[in-house]
């Protein structure tokens, strides 16, 4: 004799109850996840640093003075970045090799090396990380293109125009260890200046490049990447659009900021290779101190 068995289905208010329950639980999930891939990323960007760290005490090992700028005031002359002479030393070597510094990063010649995406310059936690930067020189018509970095030295203090006291990065002299008399482990070497040439402020995109309107700067290969000094607090914007070219304000130079998309501050590469994490709430007396190579500021031990 056959029997028939009742199958019992769930009701629609006990499949609403699951539901609400699975979307409870994913929602208590979500922020959970987010923290530890932040953490992720905040760690690899700071392993980044680290590497551009190593590199520059190799570089100064070799040729006895850190990498610095070619960087002149005119418009359309030969400009090299502190990243294309470091390239051998992390293991970029190929495109060195086929990077031409007797003309601009920007010419023809240097497309190829220049389009390249370098892994380490680039933060993890950057919106978009593929995007490009310009030259000024064809009125940004974007005839060469450069890939982007996150990471950026910073010439001086806004103590006095136009950079006030000398930080290590400079497109002037050759600036060695021992030139940084403050203590390696007491200056700031390099920061984030993350997202450019696209206009972030408070982790929000505000406005993507798009011919002039665009911070001025981005390029892993381009001097104007970096910073001449620091205006906002860290991690308001990452810099300022240009206001013509040469801007009213900045001239030719660059017109970035320290701004990075971790929460909290921004990682820094001090002199000594080590890498610190700075806070956004620092005093700006305590980051002029820190930018400074000789300036015989007290520095903040706890930033």
């Amino acid at each position: 004799m056959n029997r028939t068995k009742n199958r019992r289905g769930f009701t629609l208010i006990e499949l609403l109850v699951v539901i609400a329950i699975i979307a409870i639980l994913i929602g208590l999930l979500l922020p959970a996840v987010q923290k530890v891939r932040e953490a992720a990323n905040r760690m690899k960007c700071s392993n980044n640093m680290k590497q551009l760290g190593i590199a520059t005490h190799n570089f100064n090992d070799t040729n006895g003075f850190l990498p610095g700028n070619i960087r002149p005031s005119a418009i359309g002359t030969v400009r090299v970045r502190w990243t294309t002479y470091l390239l051998p030393f992390f293991e970029q070597d190929n495109i060195f090799r086929i990077y031409n510094p007797n003309v601009n990063w920007s010419d023809p010649a240097n497309s190829t090396a220049v389009r390249t995406r370098l892994k380490t310059m680039e933060c993890p936690s950057v919106p978009n990380p593929a995007r490009f930067d310009a030259a000024p020189d064809d009125g940004w018509a974007n005839t060469v293109q450069g890939a982007t970095g996150d990471y950026s030295g910073i010439y001086g203090t806004q103590a006095t125009a136009p950079y006030g006291l000398p930080g290590i990065l400079s497109k002037t002299d050759q600036v060695r260890l021992t030139d940084v008399t403050d203590g390696l482990s007491n200056t700031i070497h390099l920061v984030e200046s993350a997202g450019k040439p696209d206009l972030y402020s408070n982790g929000k995109l505000v406005s993507p490049a798009a011919g002039q309107n665009r911070i001025n700067g981005g390029g892993w290969s381009r001097p104007a990447s970096d910073i001449v000094y620091q205006v906002n607090a860290i991690n308001t914007q990452n810099g300022f659009i240009l206001n013509g070219y040469p801007d009213a304000t900045f001239g030719t130079d660059p017109t970035g900021q320290i701004y990075s998309f971790h929460t909290g501050g921004t990682n820094v590469l001090l002199g000594d290779g080590s890498v610190r994490f700075l806070r956004s709430g620092i005093s700006s007396s305590a980051l002029q101190a820190l930018i400074t190579r000789a300036g015989g500021e007290v520095t903040p031990t706890d930033f």
